[in-house]
């Protein structure tokens, strides 16, 4: 099977937002790493030394949020995002291809939409000085910023493939 056809950048303002979506998804893999880690630690800690942490399970929650949404513009980056594609297998290359990008513009509006509600609220948690109430208390602000970049991200992706030009292909023959 061959490699999944990579989002072609129309200029150096795309080239810059690949670089830092491939910073992200690099940052979301050592958050995998570090909850892998700490689960680790923890098992050993508490079931081998009795002697259980008080901050894996929080670690672990928190990077969690920036694990997901550091990946996710990546994946759509790369076209390796969740797709069905039952219905526009069946269909004319050309009517596939009309309903695919016109299924990517209401994927970046919804993006964007989610981006703007979750950037209020992140704001808001700034503004407030919320904090977390779990054993490892941390500004709410710190964890939620993923959330508006990562679906901002995401958002662009998908303008981007609606707009690329390129005739639908099925997931399959990529």
């Amino acid at each position: 099977m061959n490699a999944p056809a990579t989002l072609r950048p129309p200029g150096r303002l795309a080239s810059i937002h690949d670089a830092i979506t491939r910073f992200g998804f690099y940052c979301s893999g050592a958050c995998l790493a570090a909850i892998v880690l700490s689960y680790c630690y923890e098992v050993v800690s508490r079931y081998f030394f009795a002697a259980p942490t008080t901050w894996a399970s929080s670690l672990v929650s928190y990077l969690l949020c920036y694990t997901v949404f550091l990946a996710m513009p990546e994946l759509t980056r790369d076209r390796i995002h969740i797709f069905i594609s039952i219905v526009l297998d069946q269909m004319p290359v050309r009517a596939a291809t009309l309903l695919q990008h016109g299924a990517y513009v209401i994927a970046a509006l919804a993006c964007l939409a989610a981006a703007w509600f979750c950037s209020e609220a992140t704001w808001t948690q700034y503004v407030r000085g919320i904090s977390t109430v779990n054993e490892w208390p941390a500004p709410k602000w710190l964890l939620s910023i993923a959330i508006p970049y990562g679906f901002l991200s995401t958002a662009i992706y998908f303008g981007r493939l609606a707009f690329d030009g390129q005739p639908y292909q099925s997931p399959e023959g990529i």
